[in-house]
């Protein structure tokens, strides 16, 4: 059985894939608590690898994001994505990068989009993505560090929203940064469109 959240059909707002229609799973829970979260985990049912299958099927979506809390923290997780991808889907995840995916999982994954954290431990080995936050903690060396050890294609800064609104300011600032240290490849700036956008 697996923890949902939600499951919701919109557009992927962040990252290279901004405008590509999804449905989003929400899986419940994640092993980290960061203060500024804007994320509600919390268990709302739960489905096992059949219905959810069911309701994918049902829902008529192309491309599927498994995302949290953290995904990766659900048992059976590989044979789900293995199970969307047979059915000729397009399979994203969004991960914390604090557990790297069983062979099977990572083989099942289309696209891995990975947000590190401050002060968490990085697992994740290679990803497609990788979005840090401009949280008030995410020094120009993280970041740096951060590229170093987790090779991706694509690298963005996204403002931290703490519930009041975007820190704007100190993400162009710190992407400023970057790119003037080593512009190749450029560091880029990733907003919450959806949000802007007023899109659920």
């Amino acid at each position: 059985m697996f923890p949902i959240a939600e499951i919701f059909q919109s557009l992927q707002g962040e990252g290279r894939h901004t405008g590509r229609p999804c449905l989003f799973i929400r899986f419940a829970g994640c092993n980290l608590a960061c203060p500024w979260c804007d994320t509600d985990h919390a268990p709302r049912l739960r489905l096992k690898a059949e219905a959810l299958l069911a309701r994918v099927a049902e829902s008529g979506a192309r491309n599927v994001i498994l995302t949290g809390g953290e995904p990766l923290l659900q048992p059976g997780l590989g044979a789900l994505a293995r199970a969307l991808r047979e059915r000729g889907l397009w399979v994203a995840i969004e991960t914390n990068a604090t557990i790297e995916p069983d062979p099977e999982t990572r083989a099942a994954l289309s696209y891995v989009a990975a947000s590190p954290k401050v002060g968490a431990p990085l697992a994740l080995t290679r990803a497609d993505e990788v979005r840090l936050v401009a949280a008030p903690e995410a020094t120009q060396s993280w970041c740096e560090a951060i590229r170093a050890r987790l090779p991706a294609a694509d690298y963005y800064i996204s403002p931290c929203d703490d519930g009041h609104a975007p820190d704007y300011a100190r993400a162009l600032t710190l992407l400023g940064r970057l790119n003037a240290a080593d512009p190749t490849p450029p560091w880029r700036l990733s907003l919450q469109t959806h949000k802007l956008a007023h899109i659920p």
